[in-house]
């Protein structure tokens, strides 16, 4: 399943933002006091992408979906450009009078209507599995980029525990000699938000390979709770620079490779080639610290409904796949070739699975076959996978089963035959529903790293450009997050 009966206000309505005083516009990712159950937590997911990381990230959704000419990777690099630096200061009026008439633009206040009334009414049909190219653009314009913002620090801190081989000997200097490689599922991430994080967080985490970081004797998770936000005039920002030339990344793209594979329900493949085009697109505003592009060496990788990309390098560091598929339907086989791609010969390389703003649709659609998935993920994944969820918090992602209830969800989709006829009233908070599958059912299978209710990302609101137009503009995002590693049986 994927974002086709997702609601849109998933990050902005069910976060409460626009009534949400403005709070930390300087710092990114940090939240309120922890939950009570978060005291044991093993990951620091608080450090976050660098400022002008982020800028870039949106101007690769920008540059991506807005227009109908998607960016070349060949295309000469823009800088200095309205969006290339966060904070930066426009281009003068006679130089952006120079510069080449922009293409036709989406009337993206009209599509953010339309996707909203479909959404009110409930057609997620129209909204989604059988709408146009324009109109997923827009939504992946309006909502997958501010979600994006937030996952690239959840991403950048899961690196750090995905990629750290045990076991092996040598500790960071023999992963950084060897090369480590990783391959991250996205259920439900056809629109993007979860292709472009991971691009940038893979950025961050190379470039922090390429300069060395990791030669010191401290830990991968002692470097990620080191990173702060940086301008680009400090001196790490010029470090970072430094490391990101093309001779020092090209040797660490040799050595660490992470393939992504989307799924979704909904047809996004053309969204997901127009994002991955531009992230390899020199011709996307950058910054000194960040120049374009996103990343240099992506490309679409092959998979059973997807053709290759022939204009993508040869053995690309960072790919990207997309396959349409209902994942409460998938077969045994399919659901295999997800986990265990042909092209990941070691059985050492990590996987992470990640549901975003997705498992509590797959309960709303039907709990049995929503449990059913999780627990035929168990028996598929390896020993070291790792498990991310993050959905709306509190009675959103809370699921009424039973007489008059409608078998609905947080959105209030429709539930199966059977928990409409049942005689009593139960709700179920998809967390419940989750650890009952993972700690209960398969006990002793599973290992949680983190675990917190609520949780907030806020968006530097003065420094961060998004100039998509009013319809479209950014939002915080109020989630709750889960984090699991597969245990040895």
């Amino acid at each position: 399943m994927g974002p086709s009966k997702k609601s849109a206000k998933a990050t902005q309505g069910r976060g409460g933002s626009k009534n949400e005083p403005k709070k930390r516009t300087t710092t990114q990712g940090k939240h309120r006091p922890q939950d009570a159950d978060s005291a044991g937590n093993q990951i620091n997911i608080s450090a976050t992408i660098p400022l002008t990381l982020q800028q870039l990230l949106l101007n690769v959704f920008k540059a991506a979906l807005l227009t109908h000419r998607v960016p070349s990777s060949s295309s000469r690099s823009i800088e200095n450009g309205d969006e290339g630096h966060a904070g930066a200061v426009a281009q003068a009026p006679e130089a952006a009078a120079e510069q080449p008439q922009q293409p036709p633009q989406l009337d993206i206040k009209g599509l953010i209507q339309t996707i909203k009334s479909h959404l009110y009414n409930r057609d997620f049909d129209s909204a989604f599995t059988d709408a146009d190219e324009e109109l997923l653009r827009a939504y992946a314009l309006r909502w997958s980029s501010s979600r994006a913002l937030g996952y690239a620090g959840i991403f950048r801190a899961l690196l750090a525990v995905l990629l750290k081989r045990k076991g092996q000997g040598g500790g960071d200097e023999a992963e950084a000699e060897e090369g480590v490689s990783g391959h991250v599922v996205c259920i439900g991430g056809g629109a993007g938000a979860e292709i472009v994080a991971l691009a940038a967080a893979w950025r961050d985490w190379m470039d922090a390979v390429a300069g060395g970081e990791q030669e010191d004797p401290r830990t991968l998770a002692a470097i990620v709770g080191d990173l702060s936000l940086h301008e680009t005039n400090e001196p790490e920002a010029t470090a970072r620079e430094e490391a990101s030339t093309p001779n020092a990344l090209s040797r660490v793209m040799k050595r660490h490779r992470l393939s992504v594979t989307a799924i979704d329900i909904a047809d996004w493949s053309r969204i997901v080639d127009r994002l991955v085009s531009t992230i390899r697109s020199p011709a996307v505003a950058g910054s000194d610290a960040h120049p374009a592009p996103l990343y240099r060496d992506a490309g679409l990788s092959m998979s059973p409904d997807a053709q290759p990309d022939t204009s993508a390098p040869a053995s690309s560091s960072f790919q990207v796949g997309f396959q349409k598929l209902d994942i409460l339907s998938a077969s045994e086989e399919e659901l295999r070739r997800l986990v265990h791609p042909p092209r990941e010969q070691d059985t050492r390389t990590p996987v992470l699975v990640t549901l975003m703003f997705t498992l509590n649709e797959l309960f709303s659609t039907s709990m049995a076959k929503a449990t059913g998935f999780l627990l035929r993920l168990t028996d598929l994944l390896r020993p070291g996978a790792v498990l991310l969820v993050v959905d709306s918090p509190g009675s959103y992602s809370t699921l009424k089963l039973g007489k008059n209830s409608g078998g609905s969800g947080g959105d209030g989709e429709e539930g199966e035959e059977s928990t409409r006829s049942s005689t009593s009233d139960r709700q179920y908070p998809m967390k419940f529903l989750l650890d009952h599958a993972l700690l209960s059912v398969a006990a002793g299978k599973w290992e949680r790293l983190f675990s917190q209710d609520s949780r907030w990302w806020r968006r530097d609101a003065a420094r961060l450009r998004y100039g998509v137009g009013d319809a479209a503009g950014l939002e915080d995002m109020r989630f709750q997050v889960h984090i699991y590693r597969r245990s040895a049986d």
